[in-house]
Order: structure tokens, then sequence, then C-alpha cells
């Protein structure tokens, strides 16, 4: 038996192409040449987060260099043993750096899913020339079925005839009169044209991969467990069932029910995986093993983490590369340090747990540093993030850390260096700086001014464009107030005199809350009066809703919309773009999103 999801198509993409291979290869090893293109050190990571909520049970393609996550969350504040009742949509070039989420199906649609939907799962139907997504729905007494949805361009959605399939009582543990019946987490993969599906089921009390098949993606025949827990704990589930064929070898991944780990078996022949040979490769949830470009494997998993809310964990999904070893029958979870990424060279203490992940110092009452993302450079800070190994929420090194990080050498063809800067103020012992990489002199350079939030800095690079250079980070104080926090370094080039208009607004739009329901006010900022008009589109570009347009004078104004259409009646959940002029002409957008 084999799986195409351990080959190329393993992207499940039309077309799968290999630039996105960058990020992955870099997390195995570091790239020292010198930068032909403008540089930026952001300090993010490759995690997926959704702002104010846990992010649960995902799955991950790439289209046209283009990654995608689907996936069900719960807000931050709730715990744990609640149950998502939307699927969500984000897109990212990289792993690391995401749009804004969109809400793509929800539940309710009918009895079978009216409490949640949750566990998607994105495959390619070729001979449909369409995307699917499986996932589960679960009744009012929380029995669990499979679902499916479609979608040409994985934006827009249609769920099927639902639900497509549910156990036979009679042999499963599964009872729809009664209440939790397992029957979720669906797995496909197409092979020998046959689609094939695991699903977390229990069969004589013992957890089980349930398998079916199907020529049609609409009717599943169940050809017995695929694997049975023959472990010590016999009663406790499999979720999130991951199969894969590399090499011959067969490869189960998966987790185990009230339990934090990704367990793993393997075997030559799929009658011999047996728990007897499972190992614990890495903790979290919910693992998903993707082959986008070939030999590079991503190990992605739902990564816990305390959460600011007392008493609560929240959740993140965190991306890796994975390595087959032991003659391919082990596996090992890479974790370079992030820092060897894009940096030739880091020293000292001050390094070690950096980047920092999210608002480090929030976690010890501290007020936030201001970052931009996922990360920022602290060198007394130590939290590399969820998963990472190194720290928790809101640990410290403390002001005696001291360290150095130098990057790879770059061309300068900016015109401008924009950074946020802040910690001690000591322009000896705390700074960044732009170096000259032949001489080592430093051309310019800033400091903190005595505050840990960061604060915007800007550097001329025109006298040094053309040179080969480098950026430093030094923190050599060992006193009070003896750090520095650094984050987005960013190069620019100005556009010309000419091709800038005497605009009079600065383009900036909002929408708070977002995502919302039902109510959202997107805002703006003007520099100068004028008449201001809000237009809502879908994403087929129709217009939806408009405030008519009316003067506001300079400074912030908002609109309100009340997530009604022109007519008066409530827009579906979904994704919507609001859009701005003023005088006419056009000012900003704001992607909204909208959940029911």
């Amino acid at each position: 038996m084999t799986s195409d999801r351990t080959h190329p198509a393993r992207c499940r993409s039309a077309t799968c192409s290999p630039a996105g291979l960058g990020l992955m290869l870099a997390l195995i090893t570091a790239v020292a040449p010198p930068a032909a293109a403008l540089v930026r050190f952001d300090f993010d990571q490759a995690y997926y987060a959704h702002p104010g909520r846990q992010v649960w049970d995902f799955s991950v393609t790439r289209v046209d260099s283009v990654y995608h996550i689907f996936y069900h969350t719960i807000l931050e504040s709730t715990p744990h043993s609640s149950y998502g009742d939307t699927i969500w949509h984000a897109t990212s070039s990289d792993l690391i750096h995401w749009d804004e989420p969109g809400p793509i199906i929800v539940s309710g649609t009918g009895a079978w899913d009216a409490s949640a939907v949750w566990a998607p799962d994105i495959f390619r139907d070729e001979a449909g020339a369409r995307w699917g997504l499986a996932y589960t729905g679960a009744d009012a007494g929380m029995n669990q079925r499979l679902g499916l949805a479609w979608s040409e361009d994985l934006v827009q959605w249609s769920p099927a005839a639902n639900p497509v399939h549910e156990p036979e009582p009679g042999i499963y543990a599964w009872d729809p009169a009664g209440t939790w019946s397992d029957f979720r987490d669906p797995f496909l993969w197409r092979q020998d044209d046959t689609w094939h599906l695991l699903l977390t089921a229990k069969q004589d009390w013992t957890g089980v991969l349930y398998h079916a098949v199907s020529a049609d993606l609409a009717a599943w025949t169940d050809v017995g467990p695929l694997f049975r827990n023959d472990g010590p704990t016999p009663g406790r589930v499999l979720e999130s069932p991951q199969y894969h064929v590399i090499d011959g070898v067969h490869h189960l991944l998966f987790g185990e029910f009230d339990s934090v780990g990704i367990s793993h078996v393997a075997a030559a022949d799929p009658a011999d995986l047996t728990m007897a040979s499972r190992t614990v490769i890495d903790n979290g949830y919910a693992p998903e093993l993707d082959e986008f470009d070939p030999g590079v494997r991503i190990i992605s998993r739902i990564a816990p983490f305390t959460a600011l809310v007392p008493g609560r964990l929240s959740y993140v999904v965190r991306f890796d590369t994975l390595l087959v070893t032991g003659g391919g029958l082990d596996m090992v979870v890479h974790r370079p340090h992030p820092l060897d990424v894009t940096w030739a060279s880091r020293t000292g203490t001050a390094c070690l747990g950096n980047p920092t992940y999210g608002d480090n110092p929030r976690w010890r009452g501290e007020p936030s540093v201001g970052l931009v993302g996922n990360g920022y450079f602290g060198s007394q800070e130590y939290y590399q993030g969820p998963l990472s190994g190194r720290g928790v929420p809101g640990s410290a090194l403390g002001e005696a850390a001291t360290g150095t990080l130098v990057s790879h050498p770059f061309v300068v063809e900016g015109d401008r260096m924009t950074l946020l800067v802040g910690g001690g103020e000591d322009p000896e012992n705390l700074y960044v700086a732009l170096v000259d990489a032949a001489t080592d002199t430093i051309l310019v350079r800033s400091t903190g001014n005595g505050d840990p939030r960061l604060q915007p800095r800007t550097w001329n690079l025109r006298p040094f464009q053309g040179r080969l250079c480098r950026l430093r980070i030094v923190d050599t104080a060992t006193g009070p107030g003896g750090f520095i926090n650094v984050d987005e370094i960013v190069e620019v080039v100005d556009p010309p005199l000419a091709a800038v208009p005497a605009a009079p607004v600065a383009a900036v739009v909002s929408a708070v809350p977002n995502p919302f329901n039902p109510r959202t006010e997107i805002r703006w900022n003007l520099a100068t009066a004028g008449r201001v008009e809000v237009r809502i589109h879908d994403t087929r570009g129709r217009l939806v809703w408009s405030d008519g347009g009316r003067r506001h004078p300079s400074g912030p104004g908002a609109a309100a919309w009340d997530g009604r259409d022109l007519r008066g009646h409530a827009a579906p959940a979904g994704t919507y773009l609001g859009r701005v002029t003023v005088d006419g002409r056009p000012y900003g957008t704001v992607k909204l999103s909208l959940v029911r």
C-alpha cells in the first residue's frame, strides 16, 4: 500500500512550485551569500496564530507558492474542552507572515453539525477539477460524522449533501442516540484510483483508525481498521492520524486522547504496525506531515503554551522540518537555532533564547514592548516560543546577559533603513548598527532611550549605497538597563518625487472588531477634511452596502456596518472588502471577516 501524500504531489496542489522551498531549506541550513535584494529582519518565526483565539485541528496545502491553512478555533479565554463552530482560512507566502483569516464553514447547517465543526483535511480532486475539505461535524449529543465541502478557489466553499459518512453502530462504539461517539479527524489520500479515508474511532472499546475506501468521494466502504491501539491503554483513541509511505516504510503519526505528544509507529509491512514500537517524536497535538518540495518534509502540529488569560493554555501551529533516520524507521524533528537562518554569527547568553516569541514581558506583568508580528530580539529575554525547548512565557535572563548578533553581508541598495529600537541608552554598549563588511567600521547606529518599548528609528542609506555591509546588534552592558530590544529592520527605496501625489490623506484603514458579529467600525484618520464614503464588497466585487458618504473633518473618523446589505437583510458569514474613498479618490481598504 502506497500513499501519494509521500510524493511531491503531497503538496495537494494543482500547480506546485519550488519557490516555497526557501524557508524550509533555511530551516535546515543557514544560507550565507551576500543578499542581492532589499533586506528585512523582523525576527518572526514559522508559527500560525489567530489573535485572541486558540488554533486547533488544521490542515495545510500550497498552490502557486502560496500556503493555505484551514483550521478551527475557540476563544483564548475559553477552556479547551469547548469545540469550534467555525472553520477558518488564512494564507502565507512563507509560513511566517500570514494574512487576516476569514471564516469559510460554520456549524449548524443541519442536525448533524449542530454543535461543532472541526478537524479539516484539505485535498485535491483532480477528476472533479476542484478542492475538497473533509471535516468533522458533531450533533447536539457530540456524536461525530464526516462532512465534505467543495471549492474552486480555496476561498468560497460549498458544503456537500452532508453528512457524507458515519460508522456502523453494530460494529463500532458509535450510537447516534447517545452522547460523544468517536468518528472524527479525517485524513484522505488517493492511491491506485481509489480514495482512502482514516478516522478516529472505537471498536470493542479499543481505539482504532477506521479505514474506508471510495471511488467517487460519495459512497464509502468500510474495509476494517488500519490500526488498533494494542498498547498498555487500548481504550485511548488515536486522534488526528497521518499515514505516509516513505521509501517503502509505512509510518503512522497520531495523538492519543487526553495525552500531550506526537506518537509515531513504523514498519516495512502495515500489518506489523504496533504500539510496541511507538515513540513520541515531539510534544503538541494533531500532527501533519507535508512534502511540498522533494526531500523537504514539514512537520506541523498544535503547540500549547501558557496564555495571558489566568489559568488557561493557548495554542498555535508550529512548523519545523522532519528528518527520517534509523534506516527509514525513525523520525526526528529538526530545530536549528532560528537566528542561524538569516544571521551569520551569534555569541553570548543574550542570543540563547532569541528571537523572543510574542510580547514576552507581559507574562511578567510588565508593559507591552510593541513588537510587530510574533517575535523580536530582546537581549534580556529567554523565551523562543511554544515547542522551542527554550524558556517559558515570561522567562528572562536579566540585564546581566550579554551577546552579539551579526548578519550575513548584503549590498546596500535602499535610500533608508527603518527599524524599531528599545531598551537602555548606551551607544557604546547597547546598539544596533550598520557596519562596513570590509573594514568593520560602524557607519550608523542606534541605541535605546531608557524605555523598553520599541520606538521607530530611520537611517539615511544614500551615502552607503553600493557598499557591502552587515547589521550588528550588541549588548555588552551588565548593569541596570543593560538590555536592547530590536525589531522590524527594513531597507526602503524611496519613490521618485514626481511619483508622489499630493494626496490629502494618510491612507490607514482598520476595522474594530474584526472578525465581527454583527457590527464593526471601519476607521480612518484624515490628514485634511473631505467627503468620505465607505463601501462594502463581497469577494466577487459586488457592492453589498454603502454608507452613502458624508463630509468628515481631519483626524480620526469611523463608519459602522451592522452586517446587513443594502436591502436590510443579514449578509452571510464570509470575507468582505471595505473600501474607503475621500472626495471620490481611493483612500484605503480593509479585509473584513463576518462570522455568524
